[in-house]
């Protein structure tokens, strides 16, 4: 989708604002100039308003004309007019919503939307306008698309649960998570019904107590499911708590004296931490080891051996040379041999040497494949019997010792901190005692929610095992039942359907997510300039857990919402969203309102750039003061559709008298290097006085 242009009438402050929209791809950027109070977020909402309705607007929003008294009918109307590609080439389509209001009662009537496509024969109105868009602009892509710079910082702010919701929303949508999801559950729905129509055509008391068992844990999954999601939410949350009051402990203990003992004990427990890390790759590696590639080649040495052997003589057999059959194929055609002999199939003789030939070419062709085949398999089976593997009980062997050792180190380790907690817990001091005690409770805790995080996944587990298990039953006593046998291989296809998606939405959900884990930090480091050896940020990434968190020169974990300035931050937010419009492939307008906010010099020209160069179409509401020290840049990559002023900013602020004392935002032609009579300010108060005497 990109936007062609824009009107707004009776929407707040805009009425008669036509904006047009660059589509140039050099030029991809179509700025709109617009002081605070002048209608940036007005616009930004009323384009969503448009695009996905009334669900948008937050609650008691009234978006009646300012100053139009109560009961006065008002009519609200937004017009967009819209191109989308489509396999007969772009389309052209015109949408208007509207809303006629008499107050700013809540319960106002529902918006009206019609959808024309725009031929050249003029507007086709289109029935069901409300699908179409839906296809062209799902709703729930507002908020990756139409960014407000306060509001996207969620993302990594706010409770550490409601950072994941809003992350893992964000990538299931765009990536099409939730359409897998719901095609699972679709199969789901078909397998239960094929298995109740197998009961009813052809059951028996077997098959009903698998299918009763098979349907209860199917009641049961969601349950657990929606259990394990929240004690994840608890998690996320205590841990975050427990590392705010840990903080506040170790500022506490590195007062006075007590010095010296926090900074070990700190020292002490990332030691610990990071041995906890290595016991668990260690035994990563070691179970690891039981279904591994070195573990096989010594079960089937002799067996491998043998045909690598078989596959390398075969490789070396001798066929017709390629190069011989073209010349053939164009004797064929030409009649004539290369002997000089007539190839005609009118002649008896000519007719024998052509059927010679041709099946010289079939027999050379069906060798061709053959030897490819042995030759592809050689390619691959080589690094299987050839060479020395390293001994698989020596690689065992040395896993189990480094476990051993790592044990070893961290039950020491473990020690040295309770001798340094006791040391602490001597030395008086009750608001110490305080921190203590709430982290003490809220590691207490989230052990617990762990606990409990893990008998669910547990749980989950087995109800899965049980049911697949309870499935194959199914499938092998339906077969045996000759009456029944259609619907079970209908159950078996889809059961199989049911397979390929749910593998699908796993890869998805590692693959694809590391690719846009990937790309955000690529986009990020760019934004700040950071390099690698130097910066003090070494990288930004999404975690299994679907938080974005940063990671310092030490790789040490960091918090973005604490720990990250307000330009990185908002670099942060804006990187998420670009690799995320990128990886899924999704064509949109990205609509960014104040992005530039708390931004200066380097990090503000290069989340310009870095956004102009990762968007089809790059749509900014921008301040006088975000503006300044982008010129150059948006000079080559920008089309300004205007400048926003609201008349009520005269005389204190705007130079000149507006001409109007209405409440309507003015749209003059000015880009982001000049200015006229409507929209030309006082840098200052002081400027405005200096003048104005």
């Amino acid at each position: 989708m990109r936007l062609l242009s824009a009107r707004f009438d009776g929407f707040r402050l805009l009425t008669g604002v036509e904006i047009e929209f660059s589509t140039d791809r050099d030029r991809n950027i179509t700025v709109i100039r617009a002081a605070n109070e002048s209608g940036k977020t007005t616009m930004l909402t009323a384009l969503q308003w448009a695009l996905i309705g009334d669900e948008v607007l937050p609650k008691g929003y009234s978006l009646r004309p300012i100053g139009i008294p109560p009961g006065t009918e008002a009519e609200t109307r937004v017009e967009i007019d819209y191109e989308v590609d489509a396999k007969t080439g772009s389309k052209h389509y015109r949408l208007v919503r509207r809303l006629t209001t008499t107050s700013k009662d809540a319960s106002a009537p529902k918006s009206i939307v019609d959808l024309y496509e725009v031929t050249r024969s003029g507007d086709d109105p289109l029935s069901s306008p409300y699908n179409h868009i839906r296809q062209h602009f799902p709703a729930e892509l507002r908020e990756v698309f139409f960014t407000d710079g306060d509001r996207a910082l969620s993302f990594i702010e706010g409770a550490a649960a409601e950072q994941q919701h809003k992350v893992r929303n964000a990538i299931e949508r765009m990536m099409g998570l939730s359409l897998l999801e719901a095609t699972i559950d679709h199969v789901k729905r078909v397998e239960s019904q094929l298995r109740s129509r197998f009961e009813r055509e052809a059951g028996n008391a077997e098959t009903r107590h698998v299918q009763e068992e098979i349907e209860a844990i199917d009641r049961r999954l969601p349950i657990l499911e929606q259990k394990l999601e929240n004690t994840r939410d608890k998690i996320a949350n205590l841990a975050q708590a427990y590392a705010t009051a840990d903080k506040d402990l170790q500022d506490a203990l590195s007062l006075g004296n007590r010095d010296e003992l926090s900074k070990e004990l700190v020292s002490v427990r990332s030691q610990r931490a990071k041995l906890d890390d290595q016991r668990r790759a260690t035994e990563k590696r070691q179970s690891e080891l039981l279904s591994s590639e070195v573990l096989a080649r010594h079960l089937l040495a002799q067996p491998l051996q043998k045909a690598g052997q078989i596959l390398e003589k075969l490789r070396k057999v001798d066929h017709f040379p390629k190069k011989v059959v073209p010349i053939l194929e164009d004797c064929l055609e030409q009649n004539d041999c290369i002997c000089g002999e007539t190839l005609k199939a009118s002649d008896p003789d000519g007719q024998r040497r052509r059927d010679h030939i041709e099946k010289l070419i079939a027999d050379s062709r069906d060798a061709d494949a053959v030897r490819e085949k042995i030759s592809d398999l050689y390619v691959q089976g080589r690094p299987l019997f050839t060479g020395k593997p390293r001994s698989w009980s020596d690689l065992y062997s040395e896993a189990f010792e480094e476990r051993q050792r790592i044990d070893s180190v961290y039950a020491e380790v473990g020690e040295r901190a309770a001798e340094l907690e006791a040391k602490l817990d001597k030395i008086p001091d009750v608001n110490i005692q305080r921190l203590r005690d709430f982290r003490s409770n809220y590691e207490s805790q989230l052990v617990e929610e762990r606990r409990r995080g893990h008998e669910t996944e547990t749980d989950i587990k087995r109800a899965k095992e049980e049911k697949v298990a309870l499935e194959n039953k199914f499938r092998t006593l339906s077969a045996k039942v000759e009456k029944g046998q259609k619907i079970a291989r209908e159950l078996d296809v889809a059961q199989d359907i049911r397979t390929v998606v749910e593998v699908a939405l796993e890869r998805m959900k590692t693959v694809e997510v590391k690719s846009v884990s990937a790309r955000m930090n690529e986009l990020f480091m760019d934004m700040i300039g950071a390099d690698e050896e130097n910066s003090l940020i070494k990288r930004a990434e999404i975690g299994e857990d679907f938080r974005i968190v940063v990671y310092n020169r030490d790789d040490e974990k960091m918090n973005p919402s604490v720990d990250l300035n307000g330009a990185s931050r908002r670099a942060l937010t804006i990187s998420f969203v670009l690799a995320l419009t990128q990886i899924s492939g999704v064509d949109a307008p990205n609509v960014i309102d104040t992005p530039l906010g708390m931004m200066s010099g380097f990090v503000k020209t290069e989340v310009v750039r870095t956004a102009a160069e990762n968007c089809s179409q790059l749509i900014l509401f921008l301040t006088h003061d975000e503006i300044k020290g982008c010129e150059d840049i948006l000079d080559k990559r920008a089309v300004v559709a205007g400048t926003l002023t609201n008349p009520a900013h005269y005389p204190r602020i705007l130079k000149n008298d507006p001409g109007t004392k209405d409440a309507v935002a003015l749209l003059c032609s000015c880009d982001h290097r000049s200015s006229c009579k409507i929209c030309d300010r006082y840098e200052s108060k002081a400027q405005a006085e200096l003048e104005g005497a």
